[in-house]
């Protein structure tokens, strides 16, 4: 029974949702086929700019209407501080969901943008024409102010610096000397070399008469205050200028001003002698300045004065000065704002389905947003207040919309946004779609569960055109008012679709059962669809979660994975160490629900981890578990030796060390002694004998020398000598000569009586024990190695000389050679039980032959263990 609870809790359906647009209409009903030709419209937007000075409030107002029986539009306030056709980037007001929008203490940061948006019911939306606030100011702080100067040297001019204070619309710089106004000054002009940064005061050619007492003033009408005065300060000018020449001071620049207002060209020019002065449009055409133009010239004809300016005015001006010893020009670009007009008018359009066609909108307004005076403003498109985005169905050229054609959905309230980087502005026209039949589908999840004494929502999407009417059933009796008070249904209609929600209050366990979403077509009754939901009733359960040790490899990529129970599902939460160290997602680590994913593993994620489950209901439940680094089996171990007592005995047992190169196991193996010490030889033969062999061979090893050749009655005589004198060196009674720390292997030839001395050859792949003649058994502190090497007889090598020259082998000769070998001579030995045992005596070592072996004992004192 707990288990198929526990696999009920599980099973998690009934996913609410959330609609693709919520408008804000739930308990909405409508009848079907009530949205065949949507229209809204704005009655009232908000005015297209609204100026007001820092800390003040301003007003806005916006409405609209629908045609469709869903009651008034809701209205929703977007804004922007820059012209952008990205409306993700238009922020959505803080309760601005009215028709009114109050903006109290205005600060810098609110001018911009305000648009207001109206929604239906069914998801139309508008959006207005941009409302431009402007945000007026005059900062305390001038960028630079003016500085005393005594002039004792000569110049062509001199520069009283200024820089007024930041300020919305820029502010005018005005100059007064001793008090009064600086106008119509022939030899004084205000310096402009960029929009934040002009108003000093050149003086050119300067006089002793130009002396006195200079301040620099800012002002803005639109602003509070007004004006921003300096400190007067000193020019002391003690020497006549020396400028003979004339030069321009004003940076080649842009002027923007309203259609209809007047207009002041700046040439910024200045010199000695006065130059002339000669405006042009472009490069040839001249300007009449005659009395009753609307074009004049000002300031000794360095200023051009055109009153009320037209579309036509805009364009680049020239103006020519020139004296006896400069000629050049200057150059100013006038443009001309001009309200956005649009030239087509969109109206209501009714297409057929997928039927290719294509809206135009044409409109024109200034400045631009190119800079070129003959490009029109920018073109945007908006369905229901999102961008049309181009593709293969939908394009944009040269402001119209082009289309293959439209489904259903793609029925609504079309929108041209005309901008430049002043100006928005719009117009729409409501767009739907005839002779459109959908059949009906449901979507929606086959199974739900509500957990006993909470509520639940289960929804049901009911897609078809003319809208479906849904009705829900619960094992087939239908829900509605007088069911049960604890069922409640609502429902959203969307443009090509309707969105049924059914509540229940305070689950119970009789409210399991089958339950039936239905929804049909009522104008096309064949047009039918239902969805059966298996709705299931759990209880909660309190968490639980285990976890598992687990061993890992080095950069290896691993899943830790915890299993975590309970209803609801419980969240869980990984930490690490025992002061637990929240783990997030970051790095190496990527923790998904209850898995905990190690990219790369290393030594420093071993340790300990912990878990936390936690449903909200009882207790939270914790596990934990390590993590280790398990040997590498693609490393070879590196075996070492390690003492456990000062004496060996065969009672003791020993330790080998494996360690990788990861340092991280240490293998620990026991044993005892009887078949540690023979392990430990074969690893120490493996390691060192190679090594000792080659070296001592290299030092000690002497060719033999040739033997001289037998006479004719060296051979007769020896041919007749008696069969026993021939094995006399066999007999037990001679004794071979014995070397102090070496090991000599002797190979006895049965049939010849030769005897062969070679180096000892060992097995890599020799395991512990016997194996085969290569026998290797330890007599004691000092040990015995008795192991059979077959010998190779070379026929025409000489034989080494015997003690007693009479007795010369022939030449098929045994070799004797001692073998250096140093095998752990403090190693505890292993008492032998052979009935062949000899013990060393005291004094010296013994060697007896034992018909074709030969055996070989040497003494070595018993010591306490040390380092060999």
């Amino acid at each position: 029974m707990l288990l198929r609870l526990s696999l009920l809790v599980l099973c998690i359906g009934g996913v609410i949702a959330k609609p693709h647009r919520s408008v804000g209409m739930k308990n909405l009903i409508l009848p079907s086929g009530e949205k065949d030709k949507p229209n809204m419209l704005f009655t009232k937007e908000p005015r297209p700019s609204t100026m007001t000075t820092l800390g003040s409030s301003v007003t806005l107002s916006c409405a609209g209407t629908s045609s469709l029986p869903t009651g008034e539009p809701s209205v929703s306030w977007l804004f922007t501080p820059k012209i952008t056709p990205d409306i993700k980037l238009w922020e959505g007001l803080v309760g601005g969901t009215s028709g009114t929008l109050i903006l109290g203490n205005l600060q810098k940061s609110e001018g911009g943008y305000y648009f207001c948006q109206i929604t239906d019911g069914y998801g139309y939306s508008l959006i207005s024409r941009g409302a431009l606030v402007i945000v007026t100011y005059l900062d305390p702080d001038f960028g630079a102010y003016p500085e005393e100067k005594t002039i004792t040297e000569s110049k062509a001019y001199i520069k009283v610096p200024c820089q007024p204070p930041a300020s919305n619309p820029p502010a005018k710089i005005n100059w007064y000397k001793d008090g009064k106004l600086i106008e119509k000054v022939e030899n004084m002009i205000q310096e402009y070399v960029s929009p934040n940064k002009y108003g000093s005061l050149i003086i050119f050619n300067p006089r002793t008469s130009d002396s006195g007492m200079y301040a620099c003033e800012a002002s803005n009408i639109n602003a509070n205050p007004e004006k921003r005065k300096t400190s007067e300060v000193l020019i002391d000018i003690k020497v006549e200028g020396s400028g003979t020449y004339a030069q321009k001071f004003v940076q080649d620049h842009d002027v923007l001003v309203n259609k209809g207002e007047d207009a002041v060209l700046h040439a910024g020019a200045i010199g000695f002698p006065v130059p002339s002065y000669r405006w042009t449009l472009g490069v040839s055409v001249e300007i009449d300045v005659n009395p009753g133009s609307r074009f004049s010239t000002a300031d000794f004809g360095r200023d051009l004065r055109i009153s009320g300016v037209r579309t036509e005015d805009r364009g680049t001006y020239w103006c020519q000065y020139k004296n006896v010893y400069t000629d050049s020009v200057a150059v100013v670009r006038l443009y001309v704002k001009e309200d956005i007009s649009f030239n087509t008018v969109l109206t209501e359009q009714t297409v057929e389905h997928l039927t290719p066609l294509t809206f135009d909108c044409q409109c024109s307004g200034t400045p631009y947003t190119s800079g070129d005076p003959t490009a029109p403003p920018s073109v945007l498109w908006l369905r229901d207040g999102q961008p049309i985005v181009d593709g293969k169905r939908f394009k944009e050229e040269d402001g119209s919309l082009v289309m293959s054609g439209l489904e259903m959905s793609e029925a609504g309230m079309y929108q041209c946004f005309c901008y430049n980087t002043m100006q928005i502005s719009q117009t729409y026209m409501p767009v739907s779609v005839k002779n459109m039949t959908i059949p009906v589908s449901i979507d929606g999840n086959d199974r739900a569960e509500g957990v006993y004494n909470e509520n639940i929502q289960i929804l049901c999407r009911a897609n078809g055109y003319p809208l479906p009417v849904v009705t829900w059933y619960k094992d087939n009796e239908e829900i509605t008012a007088v069911f049960d008070p604890r069922y409640s249904i609502t429902q959203e209609n969307f443009k090509d679709h309707v969105l049924s929600n059914l509540r229940v209050l305070s689950v119970k366990d009789a409210d399991a059962g089958i339950l039936t979403c239905r929804a049909v077509n009522q104008k096309v009754s064949t047009f039918a669809a239902e969805l059966k939901i298996d709705f299931l009733v759990g209880h909660e359960i309190s968490p639980s979660i285990s976890l598992s040790d687990i061993s890992i490899q080095v950069d290896s990529s691993i899943v830790f994975e915890a299993v975590a129970y309970g209803y609801p599902t419980p969240a869980v939460t990984w930490y690490k160490g025992a002061d637990r160290v929240p783990l997030l997602t970051g790095g190496r680590y990527t923790v998904a629900e209850s898995s905990l994913l190690i990219d790369g593993a290393q030594s420093s994620d071993t340790g300990l981890y912990v878990v936390k489950a936690n449903n909200g209901v009882g207790a939270p439940a914790y596990a934990n578990a390590t993590i280790s680094l398990a040997f590498p089996t693609d490393e070879e171990p590196v075996i070492s030796y390690d003492d456990t007592t000062d004496y060996y005995d065969p009672a003791d047992y020993f330790t080998i060390t494996a360690s990788s190169n990861s340092s991280v196991n240490n293998a620990m193996i026991y044993g005892s002694a009887s078949g540690g010490v023979a392990l430990i030889l074969i690893i120490a033969i493996l390691v060192l004998l190679y090594v000792l062999i080659k070296q001592k061979e290299k030092k000690n090893y002497v060719p033999p020398k040739a033997a001289p050749t037998p006479t004719e009655k060296e051979i007769e005589r020896r041919d007749s000598r008696p069969s026993s004198a021939k094995s006399k060196t066999s007999g037990a009674d001679k004794k071979p000569k014995t070397v102090e720390n070496d090991v000599t292997m002797i190979i006895n030839d049965v049939s010849d009586g030769a005897k062969q001395a070679a180096p000892l050859e060992f097995d890599n792949d020799m395991p512990n024990g016997n194996h085969g003649n290569n026998d290797m058994v330890m007599q004691g502190p000092g040990m015995v190695v008795e192991q059979p090497v077959p010998a190779t007889f070379l026929s025409d090598l000489p034989s080494r000389p015997t003690e007693n020259s009479a007795d010369m082998p022939r030449p098929g000769v045994v070799v004797e050679q001692p073998v250096p070998v140093t095998l752990f001579p403090n190693m505890p030995r292993e008492p032998d039980s052979s009935p062949s045992s000899t013990s060393p005596s005291e004094d010296d070592s013994d060697s007896t032959s034992y018909g074709s072996s030969t055996k070989i004992v040497k003494k070595v004192k018993k010591s306490k263990v040390g380092p060999s």
